[in-house]
C-alpha cells in the first residue's frame, strides 16, 4: 500500500514558519512500521520555490504532482484556513482515479468530520483527534485486517459512524516514533528559511480551556509530556540534521511549572546547541521559570494575551490580563533574559459607536510593541466544535475572502473558497458573524493597524498617551482615506498604508513628543527603504580616499530618545540633542552627535560622484568612520 500525505498551502511572503510538516511526517513513519509506503508533497514548500504554482492552474498541477507518486491512499491535513483546498484536491482526484482513497485529519476536518462525509462524497475517511493509533488502525482496515478503528469517521449503510476518544496516546515516548524527515530534503527548506527551522513535539495539549480554542476539543483537557531525556536526545539528533532553530509545537509549553523545569534541566545539561521558541501563558512567566528557559536555549515566547476588556474575558474566559503593570512586568522580565515576547491580542468591535474596549485592547498593544516585543492583532476566528461555536449558534454567517486574502495575504487557491459560500459555517477563515460592510471596515483597519504598530509604534503610542487620543478613531480615519486595500498587490498594501499615514499625520495638530516621534519614524522609514548613497571624495590630512556613505539621517529632538517609547506621559525632559540614525548591514543605529558634526555630514550629503573632494578633520572623518558612516572603497578611484 501506498500513502501519499498531502501539506495544503496557506501563505507564501513570509518565510518565517516554513519547516517540514511535523504531523504528516510522524504519521508517515507510523504507518511504515506496518510495512506501508508513505510520501509527503508540501504545497507550501512547493509554492514558495515555484510562485507560479499558485496561478489558475494550481490545482491540476498539483494533482499531477499527486498522481505521479502512484498512491492508494491520499491523506490531507487542515488547520482550517485551507480546508477547502484538500476538499477540492480530493474532489479532482476522484474524478481522475476513482478507486482512490482519500482519508482527511487536521484540528479542523476533525472538527468537522461528520459534516464533511455528509456534503462532499468523494471523502471517504476522517481521523479525529490524535492521530498515530487512528491512522495505523485504518491502514489495517484497508488491507482487510480489521474493522475501522476509533476516531476514524466513516460511512456505513448508508449512515456516518465515529466512536470518538480522547487521549488515546499512553504514552508519547512509546507510540510517537521520530518523525520520517527521511522523506524531504532539509536543505531545500533550509536555504528558503535562514533560520534552519523545524518544528518539534515536546508534550500535547493544554491545561486552560479558552473558548474559542481547538485544543481541548482536539488533545482532550490537560497535557500529555515527553520525558525530558527523550526530547534532549531528539534536539541533538536534529542539531546533527543540520537544524538550528526549533518551534515547540505544545498547545502551552508550560502547563506544568515542575515539568517544564525538568525539560530545561535537561536540555542544559544535553548541551544541544539549539535555540528554540514555544506558546506559553502568562502567569507562568516568572523569574524562577524565565532563568532555565534562557539557559536552554529559549529565544521566543508566544503569549495570547487575547481578553483585554472584563467582557472579551467573560466572553472567551479569559482572564489571563490583570493591568498593563501586570503585563508589562511579564514581559520585562522575559526581554531582561534575552526571551522576546510575541502577544497575540483579540481585538473588540466597536459596538454603536462604543469604541472604548477596541481602544483598551490597541492601547495596550501598542504598549506591548514599544516595550520592544512582537504583537499580532487578531479579529476573532469562531472555529468549529468549540464553546464559541456554540455560544452563537443560531447567528448567521456571511461568506468573506477578506481574512485569507488581507490579514493573512494568502494565494489565490487558499483565499477563494466555493465551498464556503454554501456551508459559511464550516470554514471559519471564509466567514463572519458580523454584517458584511461592518467586517470589511473592521479588518481594514486591523490590515492597518498591524502595519502602523510596526512602523510608527513611538508617534501612536505618544498619540494615545501624551495626546489622549483614540487609536480607533485615528486607524478609522486612515483607513477611510487608504480605501479598498483588496486590488492592490500584496507586497504593495503595507508601503501605500504608510504613505497615507505620514502624509495625514502631517496635518495633524499633535504635542510636541508626538510631532519628534513621528518625524524620527519617518526618517527611519525613508532609511530602510533608501539606497545606498553616491561614493564621495574625502580630503583629510592631506590624503585623499573615495569612501561609500551608509544611508542616514539627523532628527535634533527636545528630550532623549528612549522618552519616545515611555508609556506613562510623564512630564517633559528638557535635554536636546541630534540624532544620527544610521542604516548599517539592514539594521538601525543611532548616536548622539554635536552641531560641528552635523556640519560635516550635510557637506557629505551634498557630494557626490564627479564633485570635488570634501575636506574632512582627522577627528571628523575618524568619528565617521568609526560610526559606520563612512565605508573606505577597497580600491582608489
Amino acid at each position: 500500500m501506498r500513502l501519499t500525505l498531502v501539506q495544503p498551502p496557506n501563505g507564501f511572503l513570509d518565510y518565517y514558519d516554513l519547516a517540514p510538516p511535523l504531523g504528516l511526517l510522524t504519521l508517515a513513519a507510523v504507518v511504515r512500521q506496518d510495512g506501508v509506503v508513505p510520501a509527503l508533497l508540501d504545497l507550501n514548500l512547493r509554492g514558495m520555490q515555484d510562485p507560479t504554482l499558485f496561478g489558475d492552474e494550481f490545482h491540476e498541477r498539483t494533482v499531477e504532482m499527486i498522481l505521479e507518486t502512484t498512491p492508494d491512499v491520499v491523506g490531507f491535513t487542515s488547520m482550517a484556513l485551507e480546508s477547502h483546498v484538500c476538499l477540492e484536491l480530493a474532489r479532482l482526484l476522484k474524478e481522475r482515479r476513482p478507486e482512490l482513497v482519500t482519508v482527511f485529519g487536521g484540528p479542523h476536518f476533525s472538527s468537522i468530520a461528520r459534516q464533511t462525509l455528509e456534503y462532499y462524497p468523494w471523502t471517504d475517511y476522517v481521523v479525529t483527534g490524535e492521530g498515530e493509533r487512528a491512522i495505523r488502525g485504518l491502514v489495517r482496515h484497508l488491507r482487510g485486517e480489521a474493522e475501522p478503528p476509533t476516531n476514524v469517521c466513516f460511512r456505513r449503510d448508508g449512515e456516518i459512524v465515529l466512536r470518538r476518544e480522547l487521549k488515546t496516546i499512553e504514552g508519547l515516548d512509546e507510540e510517537v516514533p521520530f518523525a520520517a524527515y527521511d522523506l524531504v530534503d532539509l536543505d531545500e527548506y533550509f536555504a528558503l528559511n535562514p533560520l534552519r527551522l523545524l518544528n518539534f513535539d515536546s508534550g500535547r495539549g493544554c491545561i486552560f480551556r479558552c473558548s474559542f480554542c481547538y485544543s481541548p476539543g482536539f488533545w482532550g483537557q490537560g497535557e500529555q509530556v515527553r520525558s525530558p531525556g527523550g526530547v534532549a536526545e531528539d534536539v541533538t539528533r536534529l542539531h546533527a540534521m543540520g537544524a538550528r532553530h526549533l518551534f515547540f509545537v505544545q498547545d502551552n509549553l508550560v502547563n506544568s511549572v515542575a515539568n517544564t523545569l525538568e525539560l530545561c534541566t535537561a536540555l542544559i545539561e544535553a548541551d544541544t546547541g539549539m535555540t528554540w521558541n514555544a506558546y506559553t501563558t502568562m502567569q507562568r512567566l516568572t523569574p524562577e521559570l524565565l532563568d532555565p528557559l534562557a539557559a536552554a536555549g529559549c529565544t521566543e515566547v508566544f503569549v495570547g494575551v487575547d481578553a483585554v476588556s472584563t467582557e472579551a474575558q467573560a466572553a472567551f474566559g479569559k482572564h489571563f490580563f490583570k493591568g498593563w503593570s501586570s503585563l508589562r512586568k511579564r514581559l520585562t522580565d522575559c526581554l531582561d533574559r534575552g526571551i522576546v515576547p510575541t502577544c497575540a491580542f483579540m481585538v473588540d468591535v466597536p459596538q454603536d459607536g462604543d469604541h472604548a474596549n477596541t481602544d483598551a485592547v490597541l492601547t495596550t498593544a501598542l504598549l506591548t510593541r514599544n516595550l520592544g516585543c512582537g504583537i499580532r492583532l487578531n479579529t476573532l476566528t469562531v472555529y468549529n466544535d468549540t464553546i464559541t461555536e456554540k455560544q452563537f449558534a443560531g447567528h448567521p454567517r456571511h461568506y468573506s475572502e477578506l481574512k485569507p486574502r488581507l490579514l493573512l495575504d494568502t494565494p489565490p487557491a487558499v483565499y477563494r473558497n466555493e465551498y464556503a459560500r454554501e456551508h459559511p459555517e464550516l470554514f471559519p477563515f471564509h466567514s463572519t458573524l458580523l454584517d458584511l460592510p461592518v467586517y470589511e471596515r473592521f479588518a481594514t483597519a486591523m490590515h492597518l493597524a498591524y502595519t502602523l504598530f510596526t512602523s510608527f509604534q513611538r508617534t501612536l503610542l505618544q498619540y494615545v498617551v501624551t495626546d489622549g487620543q483614540s487609536p480607533w478613531l485615528l486607524l478609522e480615519r486612515i483607513a477611510d482615506l487608504v480605501g479598498d486595500l483588496v486590488p492592490v498587490p500584496a507586497r504593495e498594501r503595507r508601503q501605500l498604508e504608510r504613505t497615507v499615514f505620514e502624509r495625514e499625520f502631517r496635518e495633524l495638530t499633535v504635542s510636541t513628543r508626538t510631532r519628534e516621534a513621528f518625524e524620527l519614524e519617518s526618517a527611519e522609514l525613508t532609511l530602510s527603504l533608501s539606497p545606498p548613497g553616491a561614493d564621495v571624495q574625502v580630503l583629510s590630512a592631506g590624503e585623499r580616499r573615495w569612501y561609500t556613505p551608509e544611508p542616514y539621517e539627523v532628527i535634533r529632538l527636545s528630550e532623549p530618545l528612549a522618552t519616545l517609547s515611555r508609556d506613562d506621559g510623564a512630564a517633559r525632559v528638557e535635554k536636546p540633542g541630534n540624532y544620527l540614525v544610521l542604516r548599517e548591514g539592514g539594521q538601525l543605529r543611532y548616536f548622539l552627535v554635536n552641531d560641528e558634526l552635523v556640519g560635516e555630514l550635510n557637506r557629505i550629503g551634498q557630494a557626490g560622484t564627479g564633485r570635488a573632494a570634501v575636506e574632512l578633520s582627522a577627528g571628523a572623518l575618524s568619528d565617521l568612520t568609526t560610526a559606520g558612516v563612512l565605508k573606505p572603497m577597497k580600491e582608489v578611484r
